[in-house]
Formats: structure tokens, sequence, C-alpha cells
């Protein structure tokens, strides 16, 4: 069996350039909580932190046969572009083609700061991401979605959901959207440990 091959002195200095390009993500806040006035918003780092967590746990839940493995390192880089483009919401007015687009540049540029094999590697879990055609891309975006509503059910507990005083819209955007059984599941457990005062129906 061969051993690894010991990085070069440029591939040390290209690696160290894309994390050092990656810290951007821990001092971008999550637009979404911001556009709805939350005090205490998150950072895209933050959100990522969770999002893998949460992918190394449901794996082993997963009605599908996954990789656990590739589902954390999926989730960490799933919002790396967000550290060129910024975080952008729906309410934005920027196109889903046109979102891709960009991200889909911002990666290109990230990865190849990190040399052939690191941003190879990282460009293409990015793009399995984005696809969301294998069983770890559906349950890392099932995740994504999971994070974000249970960071607002958290909001809301603490009394730090915005001006409406509830984000229900973060839950409805989410309902019926879920690809996995866990992701399913998750959110139930998510939705029910809401305040009892806070609005959880879109028909309420």
């Amino acid at each position: 069996m061969s051993r690894p091959t010991t990085p070069n002195a440029s591939e040390t200095r290209a690696i160290i350039d894309l994390l050092a390009r990656s810290r951007q993500l821990k001092l971008t806040k999550r637009a979404g909580w911001v556009q709805r006035d939350v005090k205490r918003p998150e950072s895209v780092a933050e959100h990522s932190f969770r999002v893998a967590l949460m992918a190394l746990l449901a794996a082993p839940q997963s009605d599908e046969r996954v990789d656990a493995d590739r589902c954390v390192r999926m989730a960490l880089v799933h919002d790396l572009a967000e550290c060129v483009v910024g975080d952008i919401t729906p309410n934005d007015g920027v196109s889903d083609e046109d979102k891709h687009a960009m991200e889909a540049k911002a990666m290109g540029e990230l990865c190849a700061l990190a040399g052939d094999k690191a941003g190879a590697d990282v460009e293409a879990l990015w793009r399995e991401y984005e696809a969301g055609e294998t069983a770890e891309a559906r349950l890392v975006k099932d995740m994504d979605k999971l994070e974000m509503i249970l960071q607002a059910q958290e909001y809301e507990s603490e009394g730090d959901a915005g001006v409406n005083g509830n984000l229900e819209e973060f839950f409805a955007s989410t309902r019926g959207r879920f690809k996995t059984a866990t992701g399913e599941r998750w959110s139930a457990e998510i939705e029910a440990r809401r305040p009892s005062t806070t609005t959880k129906t879109t028909s309420d």
C-alpha cells in the first residue's frame, strides 16, 4: 500500500488561501433573520456547522443507505459560495437560475484557490448537493431546511422572532417539501416544540 503524498508548499498555501476566504461565512449573518429583524441572527458558518452535525446524526436513521462521512462533508461546504456572493434569499428578487449561476461561478473561483485535488473534491460535493439527486444530497438538503426551522423555533421560544413575534413563514416554506422520512419526522418534532401562542398553520 502506497503512502499518501505529502503536500508541497504551494498546495499548503492554496488550502490556507481557501480557508482564509471561508472566514467570511463567520461574518455573514443569515439574511432571512436579518430581514425579519431578529436581534441576534446566526452566521452562515453557525448554520453550516449545525447542518453538518444534523447530517451526522441523521445518517444512521436514514431509510436509504447513505455515506455519513460524505453527508457531513457535503453539509460543511453546501453554503461555501456565500462567502463570495452573500446569503441570497427569495426576497432579493434573484431567480433560482441566476442564483445557481452566481454560486457556481463563485465555487469555481474558490475551489481554484485550493488546488487541483482539494478544490475538485469540494466543488464535486457542492455540485452533488445542488443537483439533489443522490441519497446523500437529499438528506443534507432536508437537514438544511430542518436547521432553519429549528433555529426559527428557538428564536420564537427566546422571544427574538422579529416584529411579528413569530417566524411562521419559514415553517410554511418547508411543509410538504421534505424528501426523506427522517426529514418529515424531525420536522414534526420541531414544530411540536414551538411556543403554544405561535401560529402553526397558514390557515390560522
